[in-house]
């Protein structure tokens, strides 16, 4: 039981004395109230009947002026008819009266509320009433009889009181007792189980002896004076029998003004094991404070250090003797600043003031502040409520906790800028889903901006942004599963399609924390410059195949036949196969020769369609269109002038710009130039030249006459020739479109490749 129950305990003691003191008060107001009562019935006469038989007899002259005429009328109708109709008890007095002779002292009250005082006593054989006015004796009647109510109610509750006083006392742990300013011990009651028994209410002198002994020992106990009484509170020990240890008392004594004293003892042994404890708990927590490495320190509430542990000796680098003196906040500070450990400030006066103001509110401080000292290191200080109206500050060295933050803060800033000049968009998820990091490529490629995509957005939020975007649908579910997955999850890529037509390649890996690493990149361009990859090696593979086809064509249906001519021929001019007249001899001489000059033609339009041709110019050349066109004259004059077709070059707008390769350059040139001369025999002319069209690109043209401007057939428009369509698709595969054009007057046929300046730009950069 802590000491406020013990207080509780001494009111309700003196609750029960009171109780005592207010019984004697009642009984002497009730005396008091009788002896006014009396008082006034000898100040009144009233108005007197004798009654005799039931009948006045007799009256007086207040009667006759209170009752008229009463003498001869029955007393029972002059009582009804004086205070109305009689109360029970009026009659049942008079009937006694009349019976038996018994007095009565009634009070009653007549019609208009008046109150009147009735005596009724036997005289002689005759019987004696007297009426009197009872005004002033009813008031105080009825203010004795609320006073008594009132004192009844009180006596009731001080019953209660005294009842529940006493039920405490029986069963509490507690002892107490009432001693005379002798010192001797009238009242005890209560008792305190202990460990070997109880110490009961005869205790109570022995523990009052034992305090009158500590009173000679130590004259100074903690007196609290309240000006009526005063109270000592104290700490004594029982002694217990055996080896048992001594019991701990919470003893508090009342002294009144007479010098009565009531006292109240409580058991103490848990209240002084928890003392022990706490004063354990501190030596720990002392010892504990001198092994941390933060400093500490304690300031009372009169701001004086009270406290403090060798870390914080170390990192002021001051002397403990000093600081064992308990010196104040403030002279604390100056030596500081005098040793330079504390931050140099604009305004050292207003800042000291600011720390010395958080005593003024020291429940509510908080007080946090990162000093840089003069030695480079940095000190973090906190200052936080301690009880009783003291402040903790805390002084925690973290000069090499924010270099090391630096570092680290430098290092993310420094992969953070990497990353950022990656033209990929990359987009990190957390374990939960939740997206940590995001560059902005990511949002040039998907068309986001930083508002509709933000950090901590969840995945299932952002993959339904970019859904309606692509083409595949399978990857959308895959990516969520794999995002919010628990499970060992393996590296995987995907290629994605958008509405408008650009390729982004999408790579997704799982990263050590559990975290997802989304890359988007776009390879479109890649993708476009495989494609016509893959489109040229068709074409070079498909004319491979014709020039294989027309090398066997030109192998089977020339070499073949040309052979057994000129094998022939050879075996007629033989001597041994007979003898030639001069006119044999001469055909056979011109077979041979004419055999000779077909192998060597057969010879070269097989070198010329296989393309495998030394090139007169070195590997990585770009020889101009003019070259081209003069080099493909000279490798056809021969067989133009055998067809007996004029081949010339235009001498204007021949410089133009070459709009494709070298190879595809000179194989155009030549299947067109080839099919002009066949279209063109006998006495024809093909003009070949380059000029620059009307868009800025560049035409390749054969314009062809025939000889005596002969009128072509709609056949040679319609490209019945097999090099036709071969020229047509060389053209296109270069970017460029392939027309065959018959003029007005049908005499004259012009074949035109035509390449546009967006051809031309990508064939500079393919060179």
């Amino acid at each position: 039981m802590a000491i406020g129950d013990s207080e509780l305990v001494v009111g309700l003691g003196l609750l029960l004395v009171f109780a005592c003191l207010g019984l004697g008060i009642f009984g002497l107001r009730w005396r008091e109230a009788l002896s006014r009562y009396a008082t006034a019935v000898e100040l009144s006469e009233g108005a007197v009947l004798i009654v005799d038989g039931g009948e006045v007899v007799e009256t007086n002259a207040e009667a006759e002026a209170l009752l008229g005429a009463a003498a001869g009328k029955p007393v029972r109708a002059l009582l009804d008819a004086f205070p109305g109709p009689a109360s029970e008890t009026t009659l049942r007095a008079l009937g006694g009266l009349e019976r038996s002779g018994e007095a009565f002292h009634l009070l009653a009250a007549d019609a208009s509320g008046r109150s009147f005082e009735l005596d009724g006593a036997p005289r002689g054989g005759q019987l004696r009433l007297v009426l009197r006015k009872a005004e002033l004796l009813g008031a105080e009647l009825e203010r004795t009889r609320t006073a008594i109510e009132a004192r009844t109610d009180e006596v009731a509750k001080r019953e209660v009181e005294t009842r529940t006083l006493t039920g405490l006392l029986a069963s509490a742990p507690v002892l107490a007792w009432n001693r005379t300013a002798e010192g001797r011990t009238v009242w005890s009651a209560g008792k305190i189980p202990i460990q070997q028994g109880v110490v009961e209410a005869g205790d109570a002198a022995a523990i009052a002896a034992a305090h009158a002994t500590r009173q000679e020992r130590q004259p100074d106990p903690a007196v609290v004076d309240d000006g009526a009484a005063k109270s000592e509170r104290f700490r004594l020990e029982v002694a217990q029998g055996g080896d048992a240890e001594p019991v701990a008392l919470d003893v508090i004594e009342t002294t009144g003004p007479g010098g009565a004293r009531l006292g109240l003892a409580i058991d103490a042994s848990n209240a002084l094991a928890a003392e022990r404890t706490l004063a354990r708990f501190v030596r720990t927590m002392t010892e504990t404070f001198a092994h941390l490495n933060v400093g500490l320190a304690i300031f009372d509430r009169n701001q004086c250090l009270v406290m403090f542990n060798p870390a914080l000796v170390e990192m002021w680098q001051t002397d403990p003797g000093w600081m064992a003196q308990r010196p104040s906040l403030r002279e604390i500070l100056d030596s500081l600043r005098s040793s330079r450990r504390i931050p140099e400030m604009a305004d050292f006066y207003d800042w000291r003031q600011r720390l010395t103001d958080l005593f003024l509110q020291a429940d509510t401080a908080d007080y946090e502040e990162l000093w840089h000292l003069a030695d480079g290191s940095d000190i973090r200080v906190r200052a936080r409520p301690h009880p009783h109206g003291s402040l903790a500050f805390v002084f925690d060295d973290v000069t090499e906790r924010l270099r090391l933050e630096q570092q680290y803060r430098h290092s993310v800033d420094l992969r953070r800028a990497n990353l950022d000049r990656l033209d990929e968009g990359l987009a990190v998820f957390g374990p939960d889903g939740l997206l940590q990091l995001v560059k902005n490529a990511f949002h040039e490629i998907w068309g986001t901006d930083a508002e509709t995509v933000r950090n901590a957005m969840h995945a299932s939020e952002l993959i339904p942004l970019v859904r309606g975007l692509t083409v595949e649908t399978g990857v959308r579910e895959r990516l969520m599963s794999y995002v919010t997955g628990s499970d060992a999850r393996q590296a995987w890529t995907a290629r994605l399609t958008l509405g408008t037509g650009r390729i982004i390649g999408a790579r997704f890996a799982s990263l050590p924390d559990g975290s997802t690493m989304a890359l988007f990149s776009d390879v479109t361009d890649s993708e476009r410059i495989a494609l016509a990859l893959r489109e040229r090696n068709d074409a070079l593979e498909a004319a491979e195949e014709m020039r294989g086809a027309v090398l066997d064509r030109i192998s089977y249906r020339l070499r073949t036949p040309l052979n057994t001519v000129y094998g022939f021929a050879q075996l007629i001019t033989d001597a041994r196969f007979g003898a030639l007249s001069a006119e044999q001899r001469s055909y056979a001489d011109e077979i041979l020769e004419a055999a000779q000059q077909l192998r060597a033609a057969v010879d070269d339009v097989t070198d010329l369609a296989s393309l495998e041709l030394d090139s007169p110019y070195d590997e990585g050349a770009a020889p101009s269109l003019r070259e081209t066109l003069v080099l493909t004259a000279q490798l056809l004059k021969k067989r133009a002038t055998e067809d007996g077709v004029t081949l010339r070059i235009a001498a204007a707008e021949s410089d133009a710009e070459p709009p494709c390769d070298a190879g595809q350059l000179r194989q155009i040139v030549f299947s067109q130039t080839t099919d002009a001369i066949s279209r063109c025999r006998d006495g024809g002319q093909v003009i070949l030249g380059a000029r620059q069209g009307r868009d800025g690109g560049v035409e390749i043209y054969t314009s062809e006459r025939r000889g005596g401007d002969a009128p072509f057939e709609p056949a040679a428009v319609d490209g019945s020739s097999l090099t036709v369509p071969f020229l047509r698709r060389l053209v296109a595969r270069a970017g460029g479109a392939y027309e065959l054009r018959l003029e007005a007057d049908a005499t004259q046929l012009s074949s035109v490749c035509r390449f546009s300046p967006a051809t031309r730009g990508d064939a500079a950069e393919g060179r």
